[in-house]
């Protein structure tokens, strides 16, 4: 997390003395991650494999004369 944003949560916690032992904080938090999760799923699968494919795009071909094995093996010397 940013550091500006994680120090403005700390602030805003404590101002608004926020007990996030409190049952109730940890339920809202738990809410929370639950509808973070649910609105990423809604997500078409298409659109959450995209940057991993323009990742792909971007490392280039493959070589076809590489051999995986030879290249852990030098990894090791």
């Amino acid at each position: 997390m940013d550091d500006d944003i994680e120090r403005l949560r700390r602030i805003l916690l404590a101002m608004s003395e926020v007990d996030v032992e409190a049952a109730e904080y940890r339920e809202l938090r738990a809410q929370l991650i639950s509808e973070l999760v649910r609105m990423q799923a809604e997500k078409d699968l298409l659109e959450r494999l995209r940057p991993i494919q323009d990742q792909v795009e971007r490392i280039g071909t493959r070589d076809p004369d590489f051999q995986l094995k030879n290249f852990m093996d030098a990894g090791w010397k």
